[in-house]
């Protein structure tokens, strides 16, 4: 437990020490605030930046080495798949396709003269002039004339296709996105060089992106493929894109101290604003409520709260615990919020669970009240049964809120201030407590 959190839970044991020794003396209990629970929307949202990146990017090389002779792309340039971008010196592979074709001839030739030989053999052999080992070995000849004959034709397609490898064409439709080589420089290919050949362009096509965002652990839980968002760029400013969640990578990164996780957003770039390495920020619409019951999340209270709720109202403990039909053990209380969000885990991020109760007033009187929650933007906290609208209810100090408050201080630390959530310095204009009343 951090110092904060110790220094807070003393806070409130001596709070309520204090308020049972003026019970005791007979003095008036303190007077707390209340919330009204009031129809309002509610925005679940996860805010994080990134950069742009395409989705694939190719690495463009050249089969066949030799000098540059022409390059038909800048950087910036579109290509259709199939287009010529760089033409290498074709002198070489030309004069190995001439020769490839003088070895066919030349096989197609002595495999001619095989047959003739092994056909006049036949007729010698008939007529006893030769015998059957040596025509045997006219057979073999024969045999071996149109292996090489295979092989000649084979190494002709070869040289014939390297010949074409001159022609660098672009293997998909895409935008030029570096080029490291010039005209007049020496290449090697990357099927002759152990180092793996000489990288001519690299290119992607940008009519769809994506953006790779990082995200905080702590909001991690509440996204999922298939989430909506909203991508601002700063060049921009006036407009949004609009993406949805591709992946959620599973290796976590650490930068500051801070437990980072990957999240790829898909993006349709038609218009081609959008370009690698650009950076952006992203608001993920994660749940939505309209017109329904809300209350402060500050109202609610937990079953670990009953024996200072019961301290507090001056009741029973163990009454309070029959009334509210609670255990002390949370586990009994977990349960499944009929409508939080689908989307398994996701769901478990965007409530707080079962078990949760407030402190009622009707008619002057604290009245104890189970209530059934969706789900809260950390702010308000939607009321999905128990309370009705227009139902006042007590803001009591509990343990619970000092634990929730810490931890929402802690991620606005690390990302900045928290809209609602971030708390503001004390002033001689802050408001102070209420006076006490009279019960």
């Amino acid at each position: 437990m951090r110092p904060t959190r110790r220094r807070a839970g003393a806070v409130i044991v001596a709070a309520m020490a204090a308020l049972a020794a003026c019970g005791n003396r007979g003095e008036p209990a303190p007077r707390y605030e209340s919330a009204t629970v009031a129809r309002g929307d509610l925005y679940v949202t996860v805010e994080a930046s990134g950069t742009i990146e395409p989705v694939a990017s190719v690495e463009v090389k050249s089969k066949a080495s030799g000098e540059i002779l022409e390059l038909a792309a800048e950087i910036g340039d579109t290509m259709q798949a199939g287009a010529p971008l760089v033409r290498i010196d074709r002198r070489t592979p030309g004069n190995l396709v001439a020769q490839a074709e003088a070895e066919v001839n030349a096989a197609a030739a002595r495999q001619a003269t095989a047959i003739t030989q092994l056909e006049r053999g036949e007729k010698l052999r008939a007529n006893a002039w030769i015998n059957q080992s040596e025509l045997e070995a006219l057979a073999l000849e024969v045999a071996n004339t149109r292996a090489q004959a295979v092989a000649a034709r084979v190494a002709l397609e070869n040289a014939r296709i390297a010949l074409d490898d001159t022609e660098v064409r672009a293997p998909s439709s895409g935008t030029i996105l570096t080029r490291l080589v010039e005209r007049g420089q020496v290449i090697s290919s990357p099927t002759q060089d152990v180092g793996g050949g000489t990288l001519l362009l690299t290119m992607a096509d940008l009519t769809r992106v994506r953006a790779r965002m990082r995200v905080d652990e702590t909001d991690i839980g509440k996204l999922s493929a298939g989430v909506p968002a909203r991508i601002r760029v700063a060049a921009f400013p006036g407009r949004e894109f609009n993406g949805v969640v591709e992946k959620i990578e599973p290796q976590a990164v650490v930068e500051q101290n801070v437990t980072l996780f990957a999240v790829l957003i898909g993006i349709g770039n038609e218009e081609g604003l959008l370009r690698p390495g650009m950076n952006v920020d992203a608001v993920f619409d994660v749940a939505a409520r309209e017109d329904v019951l809300t209350l402060p999340l500050m109202a609610l209270r937990s079953p670990r709260d009953v024996d200072a709720t019961a301290e507090i109202l001056g009741i029973d403990a163990e009454g309070l615990r029959r009334q509210l039909a609670v255990s002390e053990s949370p586990e009994k209380n977990r349960g499944q919020d009929p409508r939080a969000e689908p989307g398994g885990g996701r769901a478990d991020a965007l409530r707080l669970g079962r078990g949760l109760w407030v402190v009622a007033l009707e008619d002057g009187r604290e009245v104890p009240t189970a209530v059934e929650t969706g789900i809260t933007d950390l702010d308000r906290v939607e009321i999905v049964g128990g309370l009705a609208e227009g139902a006042s209810v007590l803001l009591l100090p509990t343990a619970s809120l000092v634990e929730i408050q810490q931890r929402i201080q802690d991620v606005a630390s690390r990302r900045g201030a928290i809209p609602g959530l971030t708390p503001r310095p004390a002033t001689q204009d802050t408001p102070q407590p209420p006076p006490a009343r009279e019960r």
